[in-house]
């Protein structure tokens, strides 16, 4: 299974992390953010807020290595409490998508940090993750998480989404499959076919994806991140078509009638 991130933010991260940070931040000297205390002097060199953003954005912009077609743009610039630095909010996109990187840089202007983390807000994030983990999400056919949310629609009909890109090998194997298999309920579903597509229904895939592709997500019901390659490809239409079947109220009446299919469903 590739990731999204993997194809895009994952190359732009790992560049200006590995060339920026080999370039700012020596392997002899560890800056702690705590001996940075602006309660202990002030810095007569301070650049202002407005500066040290645009000189965060040049240096991403023009000596970070972004490969060609990914912007960087300013979001905002915030004092770190407790530490002579700013921090910078950084909006990166590339073919559709976007995401945020926090930077920070001293208030002299001298030294960047493109990665910067924030301990109290990554404990933080942490912790909520911890606790989502232990509220178990039941799984169903197919390795299928049901999602406990309301049946997404589109003109009263279900909506099905599959996330995917010719890069990734698991995508081109399970695409063929779920669109082989939504044909058949052309009447009584919506087919979001994503494949390639990174701008559409963006809000859909970061709910319900990681970032890691193939993603399929049958009317917000019912999702998974993954192919279904472990089963073959007649066991994976089979509990594609129950799993729909099952949001149709078993609509149409000759896919969703067949004994093999009732089977999963019954083990929904």
């Amino acid at each position: 299974m590739k990731a999204v991130g993997v194809l895009i933010i994952g190359l732009v991260i790992g560049v200006i992390v590995g060339c920026a940070v080999g370039a700012f931040v020596l392997p002899q000297q560890v800056l702690s953010f705590s001996a940075l205390n602006t309660n202990t002097h002030t810095n007569a060199n301070t650049i202002t807020p407005e500066a040290a953003g645009a000189k965060t954005i040049d240096f991403i912009s023009n000596y970070g290595g972004l490969p060609p077609g990914v912007n960087a743009t300013l979001i905002n610039v915030t004092e770190a409490e407790d530490a002579d630095l700013y921090k910078i909010a950084v909006n990166m996109s590339a073919r559709g998508i976007s995401w945020t990187i926090m930077t920070y840089l001293t208030k002299d202007g001298k030294i960047l940090f493109p990665q910067g983390i924030d301990i109290e807000e990554v404990e933080s994030r942490s912790k909520q993750t911890k606790e989502a983990a232990t509220q178990s999400r039941r799984q169903t056919i197919g390795n299928f998480i049901v999602s406990g949310d309301e049946v997404c629609e589109d003109d009263g009909k279900p909506a099905i989404y599959f996330f995917g890109s010719d890069g990734c090998s698991h995508c081109k194997w399970e695409h063929p499959v779920i669109a082989d298999v939504a044909s058949k309920f052309k009447d009584f579903i919506s087919f979001h076919d994503n494949m390639n597509n990174f701008t559409a229904d963006r809000g859909i895939f970061a709910r319900y994806s990681t970032g890691g592709v193939p993603t399929i997500v049958l009317g917000c019901r019912y999702y998974r991140i993954g192919s279904g390659e472990n089963q073959g490809k007649e066991q994976e239409a089979k509990i594609l078509t129950a799993l729909i079947c099952n949001l149709t109220e078993n609509k149409p009446v000759d896919v969703c009638s067949t004994p093999e299919i009732q089977a999963l469903i019954a083990r929904i």
